[in-house]
């Protein structure tokens, strides 16, 4: 039971009490937690201070009001900072999801004169796109589109063949390192809204025109050579990212 006289507020015990029973699958994804009525009526306590434990359990992201059919547990999303790097694999896991990696395509391209620029190298040159699909229970969380000089291209991409076969999840981050014998030291990111057109979420498994967050990323070595663009387009409904800024 809820207790008056703590000094946690009674809206905070009620969230903490619904995160515990979610943790602990009482209330599973996809299904309706009790209602208003019924949380009152249970821990003893008014219906303002039951709307503004789940008002703040909604906007977290933890629970999804349906008009008209009550409060639902909403599906987790992958939680990621903006700090430091952390492959895919280890998001995934840590969202309780088994992860996996497809290799959409490869392609040799001409360079057009953006990338050039990017990757610094002339525009004459060729250049390797390579397509993945990252999944989580084989469900489409963030498909990934690479750009690379061709020499680099052909390794990363006979590198992420070999460990799709050996069923290996990954990103281009983790091709990185031991098996290209390159080592990027800093990666310069733009995130950005977007919504999905038709083959965008067509791969991605949600509906036209659905909330994605694009993070653009150059991958760089220690002395400022570019290795990679990359496009990163997450499901908006699965992802969230965060940040600790400094105020000055």
């Amino acid at each position: 039971m809820l207790k008056n006289n703590h000094p946690t507020p009674l809206y905070r015990q009620l969230t903490e009490v619904l995160h515990r029973q979610i943790e602990q699958g009482l209330y599973k994804t996809g299904r309706p937690i009790p209602s208003e009525r019924i949380l009152c009526q249970t821990y003893k306590i008014s219906r303002i201070t039951v709307r503004q434990a789940l008002s703040d359990m909604i906007n977290e992201g933890t629970l999804l009001r349906k008009q008209g059919k009550g409060t639902f547990v909403a599906e987790r999303k992958v939680n990621q900072g903006l700090v430091r790097l952390v492959n895919f694999a280890r998001t995934v896991l840590d969202l309780g999801m088994k992860p996996s990696t497809k290799v959409l395509g490869n392609e040799v391209l001409p360079a057009d004169i953006q990338l050039a620029k990017v990757l610094d190298i002339p525009v004459t040159s060729q250049i390797m796109k390579l397509s993945l699909l990252g999944m989580g229970d084989k469900e489409p969380l963030v498909l990934y589109e690479s750009y690379f000089p061709i020499s680099l291209g052909q390794r990363m991409t006979r590198e992420a063949i070999k460990r799709e076969k050996e069923g290996l999840p990954f990103s281009t981050y983790d091709l990185y390192g031991e098996s290209s014998g390159i080592f990027p030291t800093r990666a310069s990111q733009t995130l950005e809204a977007m919504t999905a057109d038709t083959p965008l979420a067509s791969l991605l498994h949600v509906r036209k025109g659905s909330a994605v967050l694009m993070m653009t990323s150059v991958f760089l070595t220690s002395d400022q050579r570019p290795l990679e663009f990359r496009k990163a387009m997450y499901r908006g409904d699965r992802y969230k990212f965060h940040i600790t800024r400094e105020l000055s």
